[in-house]
């Protein structure tokens, strides 16, 4: 974790509001989303997915699934010694059928520390936004489950913009609807997509990596934290001070 050291000669700028990603940050998607990609590597003759391969390359990544696929089907012709049988269809449908094994409630938890930031953010008058790469309808059901619904002034995600994550449209579109500037706000991100989406936004970006991607490289987010326990006001303010 980055600690961000008190300068008490100089005055922390202030945070107007903070943008969280949902997968990854707010949920654990990401375990389950590795069972089942690992599920599926065994089941289509793979063998054991490569957990940083997977990381680097699928994990929070635009178009990430298609680049499993590719990986799977190139060796399946390889072993075979001549064109799989295997279609980038069924994979998909594969997928789907195990997403709904794993990406329910027996294995979607929330990620460490999250009510309590919340609540400590949203008893300072802090408005708090949803900035994601998933549908709507993915991230209402998981607010709902945990309750969490009534903290967020705003919930955009990909149903809401033209272009997904690394694209800035998401956090340019929470930024309007929490009508704050950028320069003010917070962001909190798990991906390198989602990091890079919030700097182009303009927006001070903590990572917060999950266990299967803290091995990659965050050092080109402002501050990178083990969960989001240490995060209050101050802290914001502190860390949006040092980024600037």
């Amino acid at each position: 974790m980055v600690t961000i050291e008190h300068d008490c000669e100089r005055t922390a700028a202030p945070v107007a509001a903070a943008i969280f990603d949902f997968d990854g940050v707010i949920i654990d998607s990401v375990h389950p989303d590795l069972l089942a990609c690992s599920a599926l590597y065994r089941e289509y003759g793979g063998g054991e997915l490569p957990v940083e391969w997977w990381a680097q390359e699928v994990c929070g990544q635009p178009d990430s699934y298609e680049r499993l696929f590719s990986r799977l089907l190139a060796q399946a012709s390889a072993s075979a010694g001549a064109a799989s049988q295997h279609t980038r269809a069924g994979l998909r449908r594969r997928l789907d059928e195990l997403w709904e094994v794993y990406l329910t409630e027996d294995h979607v938890r929330l990620m460490p520390a999250v009510e309590e930031a919340l609540d400590t953010l949203r008893a300072a008058g802090l408005p708090l936004a949803i900035a994601s790469a998933s549908n709507g309808r993915w991230v209402a059901r998981w607010l709902r489950h945990y309750g969490l619904t009534q903290f967020f002034t705003a919930v955009v995600t990909c149903d809401d913009v033209p272009a997904k994550k690394p694209d800035p449209a998401v956090y340019l579109e929470a930024l309007h609807r929490l009508g704050v500037p950028a320069e003010a706000c917070v962001a909190f991100e798990d991906s390198h997509s989602g990091m890079a989406a919030a700097r182009a936004a303009g927006v001070t970006v903590v990572a917060v990596p999950t266990p299967a991607t803290r091995f990659l490289d965050h050092s080109h987010a402002d501050a990178v934290l083990d969960d989001l326990s240490v995060v209050t006001p101050r802290w914001l303010a502190e860390v949006r001070r040092t980024a600037w």
